[in-house]
């Protein structure tokens, strides 16, 4: 393959990343009421982005593509702000290629390897956004297009049929054939703690701080609102209104717990500002792993 296509790609990452900040307004910030509880909210949001490194670690290492440590942080550090890019793909290529060009593994295979983390990830922060709903009594704001997603998602996940058709469409697309055996069952469940990991450190980060911003105590079941307004954001594509959908999804959540429409609004923009901090913090450090400072 062509070398040198990753950092073009990590160049129009930036510079679309540049302009969401732009369009956001991040000026107007509220009081900080613990500062304790804030700092604690920053370490559960940076533990989550580790996690997902380890995660996706593990499941090329199942799939025989092993990876050092610093290598699996560069793949999502680097790649992080490809989220930016319309399209909702290029993190997942991004990944590919940088691995492809860094340790010569075939790209078609990795694409399918790091959509299959996608998939996983998506699974996983579903069901835990399902999990705060049914604490609340409102599994019925998750919708049928939610559960769809869900049964969806689950089939791609775990079922074999399903992941021959989408070998099928990724050889279509690189049209050259390729051999990934599909994970076992135990495989895929030996990585779930791992992915549900990620999703439970943001939201605990998600509630350290609302209460570090906030007089109120919030409940337990508000650690289940960012997984759901994640999840929910990149399934859905495209947003209505003024409001983003994981902003949308935050302020409706809230509601649900009772928590003041303007609060609700505060907060769901404070954890925009809050989540870019921890993406700034991963591609920082996949960065200096990539550079070769950080072994292992």
């Amino acid at each position: 393959m062509q070398r040198g296509r990753h950092k073009y790609l990590l160049y129009i990452s930036l510079v679309f990343l540049v302009f969401a900040v732009y369009k956001a307004n991040y000026l107007q910030m509220p009081a900080i009421r613990s500062l304790p509880n804030l700092m604690l909210a920053f370490v559960f949001l940076f533990g989550g982005f580790v996690l997902t490194a380890i995660s996706q670690q593990r499941l090329l290492k199942n799939a025989s593509y092993a990876v050092s440590n610093g290598r699996a942080v560069a793949a999502v550090g680097l790649n992080i702000f490809g989220k930016y890019i319309p399209g909702k793909l290029w993190v997942v290529a991004g990944k590919a290629l940088y691995l492809a060009e860094k340790e010569a593994y075939p790209v078609a295979e990795l694409s399918v390897l790091f959509m299959r983390a996608q998939i996983l990830a998506l699974w996983c922060g579903l069901v835990l956004g399902i999990v705060g709903l049914f604490l609340n009594n409102s599994l019925q704001m998750v919708g049928l297009a939610g559960l769809l997603a869900l049964i969806i998602i689950t089939v791609v996940t775990f079922s074999e049929r399903a992941h021959d058709a989408a070998l099928r469409v990724i050889e279509k697309v690189f049209k050259k054939k390729i051999d990934l055996p599909m994970l076992k069952f135990r495989q895929t469940l030996g990585l779930i703690p791992w992915f549900m990991g990620s999703w439970l450190c943001w939201g605990v980060g998600f509630f350290l701080l609302a209460i570090s911003i906030s007089d109120r105590m919030y409940p337990f079941s508000a650690i289940f609102c960012f997984p759901l307004a994640a999840t929910l954001g990149i399934i859905i594509l495209f947003a209505p209104g003024g409001l983003g959908i994981r902003e949308g999804i935050i302020v409706g959540y809230l509601a649900l717990l009772e928590i003041a429409l303007p609060e609700a609004i505060t907060l769901s923009a404070v954890s925009r500002l809050w989540f870019l901090i921890g993406e700034l913090f991963i591609f920082l450090a996949g960065y200096i792993s990539d550079k070769g400072k950080y072994r292992g």
